[in-house]
This record gives C-alpha cells, sequence and structure tokens, in this order.
C-alpha cells in the first residue's frame, strides 16, 4: 500500500541519518545491516499489496507476519516503528476478513509494543477504535445493547487518543522541535 511505502521511506531516512553519526559505538548496526532489515520489511509489505490487491487478505497478513518476525540488530533506531506499522497493518487486515477481535489483540499488542508517542502509535490507536467500532456493531446486531454502547465507548476513547498523541506532535513540531 502507499502509506506503507510511504511510511518506510521515512524510515529509511531516519534510520540512514541515525547511522550517519560520525561516532557509531558496538551496539549501533551497520548502515547495510539496517538497510537489510528495511529492505526486508519494505519487500513483505509490497508482497502484502500484491495479495490485498488480488482479495487474499491472509497472505497479505502472513506477510506481515513475517514482517513482524525479521530479527531486528540490537540498536537498530526505527525497531519501534517498523513493528507498529507491521502491527497497524496486520489489524487493518483483520479488520477487512472481519475479524475483529483479532484485529483488537494485535492492534493492542502493537500498542503495548510501542512506548515512544508516534504517528505509528497514533495509528495504532485509531485502528483499536475501528476494532472497537466493529465490535459494537456486532454486538448490536446480535441484540446485545449494553456491550454495544461499551464497545462505542472504548472505540471514541481510542480514536480520542489517537488524535491527542497526533495533537502533542503537531504541537511539537509548530513550537520549533523536530521529530
Amino acid at each position: 500500500m502507499i502509506r506503507a511505502l510511504r511510511t518506510l521511506t521515512l524510515l529509511v531516512g531516519l534510520t540512514l541519518a541515525s547511522g550517519c553519526a560520525e561516532s557509531m559505538d558496538a551496539q549501533t548496526p551497520s548502515r547495510e545491516a539496517s538497510m537489510a532489515v528495511l529492505g526486508t520489511v519494505r519487500a513483505l509489505h509490497h508482497e502484502a499489496d500484491v495479495y490485498e490487491s488480488t482479495g487474499d487478505f491472509e497472505r497479505a497478513a502472513n506477510a506481515m507476519r513475517r514482517a513482524l518476525a525479521v530479527p531486528l540488530p540490537a540498536g537498530f533506531a526505527g525497531a519501534d516503528d517498523v513493528r507498529a506499522d507491521a502491527w497497524g497493518r496486520l489489524a487493518e487486515l483483520d479488520l477487512r476478513r472481519e475479524r475483529p477481535d483479532e484485529a483488537l489483540a494485535h492492534a493492542d499488542e502493537g500498542i503495548r509494543n510501542t512506548p515512544r508517542e508516534s504517528v505509528l502509535q497514533a495509528r495504532l490507536y485509531m485502528v483499536r477504535g475501528q476494532c472497537l467500532r466493529a465490535l459494537a456493531d456486532r454486538a448490536t446486531q446480535q441484540g446485545d445493547a449494553a456491550t454495544a454502547a461499551r464497545r462505542r465507548e472504548e472505540a471514541l476513547a481510542a480514536l480520542e487518543h489517537s488524535i491527542e498523541v497526533n495533537g502533542r506532535i503537531l504541537r511539537g513540531l509548530t513550537e520549533g522541535g523536530r521529530r
């Protein structure tokens, strides 16, 4: 998908910028190792794009599972972002396959493993909100009004959290800070 390509292009730039420092310690992976990781993950996103374009969401999801299984070298600067992006896309694919319970589990796993506020963390909260809305809709169809109402409230809270994270990022950028 286009958004995955843009995200990974950004990650390549961030990783290269962090790898260009004059003093690299033993914990910093080489530029080649970083590029190998990013190239592998990018190729897996492209595989997912191909499968998704044919409606094969199961194989697209498998590509994202493979992306999550890519070993990351110690000190890899973009680790949280690479993982958050894959968790978010996997959850979106679960939603496309009408599996909101799995989608929610994947979004929550991504959130647990993304401690730094970023646009990718905000995306995970947005996807979490989408999952909860799908679960609310299912509860409504099943005639469970109480569960539907609770899930809608949880969805709104997740979406508001996404908006707040993005707002803090934007404020940091407009106040002269760079993220």
